[in-house]
């Protein structure tokens, strides 16, 4: 894309910002709205069109394509949280201590349609991993990946190998038949990083859950870091990189939705519990590309943020290969200027003395 269509592509996905260069709104080109959709952004794309009373100023294709995916995304969430009650209901059944993740709850949180989700991701300590999947499979869930529209049963290594390498476990899958949701999937994470380590910390958070919009989740500062370790865990793990799964912006649209607005008691409270469980590097990692990729300012978060790394120049930029056993730098630094990189794999320098 050019510099225009990505300036353009940042502010229709800004949803928050007061801003809005009318000027911009020329160079809505299919390039732009191929990246909103790739991104899963296309509905709050149509939120800041609509919001900023500029749907008539952009080619209808383009306009029509957004709206058609902003009014799916509000239909979608209705069967949505019809799934969420029911998983409620079964994890209440097992007994077992859990607490539901980014979009049971963000998608109450976000403006209407713009945000939905394809699963239902739940963090749980390591040892009742094996309850929570006995209870999915008696209540008819299968382990395996949707393709094609059709369910794909996982082989055994699939399985062992997600354990390993993702600290999540493969989807657990029900086809439930819903409006534009015909199967439901289940993500149960067990680790806040690629190393499936830190499970006291994981236990310290799994004893203080709230209830937010009617589920049992996180308490604010928790709910926030474990989004910042899930981004890390995807943006700097190669096999995240190769699939290009690393960077997707939605993820990065989470934390700019909390993260934006937070006083400086919130952002206190945060950074300290982020050190307090080791985790403060990781947080300032994700708060610092989310602000950089949604120009948002916040002076006591940045810097906050900013000493975190001040030992850890190259934190920003590494990518981890478990596989390998093996760390690599990009070589690009700007971080929006990496974003819009085709092939970041191709970017990556074998990191030496490490």
């Amino acid at each position: 894309m050019q510099k225009k269509e990505k300036e353009l592509f940042k502010q229709l996905c800004s949803f928050q910002s007061d801003r809005f260069d009318k000027e911009l709104l020329q160079h809505a080109s299919p390039a732009v709205l191929g990246h909103l959709f790739f991104n899963r952004m296309q509905g709050a794309a149509y939120s800041v069109l609509k919001k900023n009373e500029c749907l008539g100023a952009v080619n209808r294709e383009f306009r029509n394509s957004l709206k058609g995916a902003y009014e799916q995304n509000i239909e979608r969430n209705r069967s949505f949280f019809q799934c969420v009650r029911l998983l409620s209901g079964l994890i209440a059944q097992c007994g077992c201590s859990a607490a539901m993740l980014k979009g049971a709850l963000l998608c109450r949180l976000y403006p209407e349609g713009c945000r939905t989700a394809n699963d239902i991701d739940l963090l749980v300590h390591p040892r009742d991993v094996g309850l929570l999947g006995r209870a999915l499979t008696e209540a008819g869930f299968r382990q395996g990946n949707i393709r094609n529209g059709e369910f794909i049963p996982a082989a055994r290594r699939e399985i062992i190998e997600s354990k390993m390498t993702r600290g999540e476990t493969v989807p657990y899958i029900l086809e439930i038949g819903l409006p534009y949701m015909r199967f439901l999937e289940v993500d149960i994470n067990f680790s806040l990083d690629y190393k499936n380590s830190a499970p006291d910390v994981l236990e310290r958070m799994l004893n203080d859950t709230v209830v937010n919009e009617g589920i049992v989740t996180l308490n604010r500062s928790d709910f926030l870091i474990h989004l910042a370790c899930h981004l890390y865990k995807e943006a700097a793990t190669l096999p995240w990189v190769k699939m290009k799964r690393d960077m997707t912006l939605y993820k990065y649209a989470d934390l700019y939705l909390l993260l934006d607005r937070m006083s400086d008691s919130e952002i206190s409270e945060f950074f300290r519990r982020a050190e307090e469980r080791g985790l403060g590097k990781i947080c300032a990692f994700a708060v610092l590309q989310t602000a950089e990729l949604f120009d948002f300012k916040a002076p006591a978060l940045l810097t906050q943020a900013k000493e975190a790394l001040l030992e850890e120049k190259d934190f920003l930029h590494r990518v981890v290969s478990p596989g390998e056993k093996k760390t690599y730098l990009y070589r690009t630094r700007d971080i929006t200027e990496r974003f819009f990189l085709d092939d970041r794999v191709s970017d990556l320098q074998e990191e030496d003395g490490r």
